[in-house]
């Protein structure tokens, strides 16, 4: 058994003990006719402050306390403990009221980020190390502009030829457009090769047209359509991250803000 699955273990274990005293403790102040949801909301409350913190703490690697991999797995754990306390709180998963069904919904929005971001975050480096480049997210838009550029380098190169004529009017129709814009929101949900097959597929239909000059530059033009789609499906997978980091991280302010709202109101009616 090696050293991930063994931690996995333990976690979940720790986890699953402390979603069993919780469920005792609720228990027995329920027993007592005292106020169990005062014990469960609590709980639920210091979770999503903690969480919060972890978040922050994720976000300076510099501090010397730990490694980024276990708070990583500190926040992926508690964040299930506080789904736990939250169920054992609420009478139903989604509460009644405008306040509370508000809230509700909320606290399930922030849970299915987290699973959300959970997937992606395991999944998409995987994905990104499977094809060709390293690109960072800040320079993208350089490559793309440079490959552009590479682009009008080549088709300018052409001599006037019949094969040149027809390579430069595939060039204005199908390969500038395609060099010269973002990738399309539906590329980006959905980062998909048709693109790229598409196009590699109309270049090798006008190989019978071209001569041996144009055939070359064709290939170049098939090389820079391989790396602009690879450039686009980085951009993609990146721009996913970031995208659930920041709703992740604005839900999750705002439900600590929320709750903690709630929390007040709560202990002013209990008196």
């Amino acid at each position: 058994m090696n050293r991930f699955i063994k931690r996995r273990i333990l976690a979940l274990t720790l986890t699953t003990l402390a979603c069993g005293v919780l469920g005792g403790a609720a228990w027995l102040v329920k027993q007592r006719l005292g106020h169990a949801s005062v014990l469960t909301g609590s709980t639920a409350l210091a979770c999503l402050f903690l969480l919060l913190l972890i978040g922050v703490r994720r976000r300076i690697p510099v501090l010397p306390l730990w490694s980024m991999s276990t708070w990583v797995q500190i926040h992926i754990y508690m964040g299930l403990f506080s789904v736990v306390a939250y169920v054992m709180h609420v009478p139903a998963l989604i509460a009644s009221g405008t306040f509370e069904g508000g809230l509700s919904l909320l606290f399930l929005a922030v849970a299915a980020s987290g699973l959300y971001g959970l997937y992606v975050s395991r999944t998409a480096p995987k994905r990104l190390t499977a094809v060709a480049g390293e690109y960072r997210f800040e320079q993208i838009g350089w490559h793309r502009t440079r490959i552009a550029e590479l682009a009008d380098e080549l088709i300018e190169e052409l001599s006037g030829t019949q094969a040149a004529t027809v390579l430069s009017r595939f060039y204005l129709q199908t390969l500038q457009p395609f060099f010269g814009a973002r990738p399309s929101l539906a590329y980006v949900a959905v980062p998909t090769g048709g693109r790229r097959r598409r196009i590699l597929t109309q270049l090798r239909e006008l190989d019978r047209y071209l001569e041996v000059e144009t055939r070359d530059t064709a290939g170049r033009f098939a090389a820079l359509v391989r790396m602009r789609d690879d450039l686009d499906y980085h951009f993609a997978l990146q721009l996913r991250l970031r995208g659930w980091l920041v709703i992740h991280s604005l839900l999750s302010t705002g439900l600590v803000i929320w709750a903690s709202t709630h929390a007040l109101l709560a202990l002013r009616f209990l008196g």
